[in-house]
């Protein structure tokens, strides 16, 4: 059975964890994956360099092939599990780590904890549950500082920095609005990860190796080897 996730229009986080749901997902079911290149990505994003960027070879197909093949948005069995790990095996994580790692990154900076908060296009009004305030990342960045205390925190968002007044401090530093690939590209090598309720920082996530921090109440549940900050930090 071929096994392709369609083409859709979201920003590149939820279509990139789409992709990495597909991987998944045929790997479990024994399918083969046959990748489908973004077309069109929201956010202003440019597609061939996002395409590029995660290294993922489209999958040529002859007419036969393109139209027996079975297509999802995403995978639906993926997102909604409350197990996930079942799918994202390690030999499902090596191989979407091998292919992001097939291409070219751009340089960073060291980034010892970075923290995503999801701003931009979510807010109180418009996508409320996917919100979280500067006082959870207040209680956060508190228990960072006790457990890491010898390691700077980043904050990764969009927006001007009054918007984060109240989370300025020593050590706390701010990349707002950088370009997506150096964004992402942090995320994922950061020491520590802190996600936001975003498939952007889950798909970050996915490929980061090492301490991964998960918000509940996200749509797609934690992996295994994640901590999740609802257990730790907020009561």
């Amino acid at each position: 059975m071929l096994y392709s996730i369609g083409i859709n229009t979201d920003g590149f986080g939820s279509q990139y964890h789409a992709f990495m749901s597909g991987i998944a997902y045929a790997e479990f079911m024994g399918y083969t994956y046959v990748h489908t290149s973004i077309r069109v990505i929201d956010h202003q994003a440019n597609v061939d360099e996002m395409n590029n960027f995660i290294g993922i070879p489209e999958t040529p197909l002859t007419e036969e092939q393109f139209y027996s093949k079975k297509m999802e948005v995403y995978s639906k069995v993926v997102f909604d599990s409350p197990t996930p790990s079942i799918y994202y095996t390690d030999k499902v994580l090596q191989k979407i780590r091998n292919y992001y790692y097939s291409t070219e990154k751009p340089k960073i900076n060291n980034i010892d904890i970075a923290i995503h908060i999801r701003r931009g296009d979510i807010n109180l009004n418009r996508f409320p549950e996917r919100y979280t305030s500067n006082n959870y990342y207040k209680k956060v960045i508190e228990f960072l500082k006790n457990e890491y205390p010898n390691l700077t925190i980043t904050i990764f968002s969009e927006g001007s920095i009054d918007q984060f007044e109240d989370l300025i401090g020593e050590n706390i530093f701010f990349k707002l609005d950088t370009c997506i690939k150096e964004t992402f590209h942090s995320l994922v090598r950061a020491k520590v990860l802190v996600m936001a309720k975003s498939c952007f920082s889950y798909a970050a996530a996915i490929l980061n190796e090492n301490e991964v921090y998960y918000q509940d109440y996200f749509f797609s549940k934690a992996l295994k080897h994640w901590k999740i900050l609802e257990n730790i930090v907020i009561p």
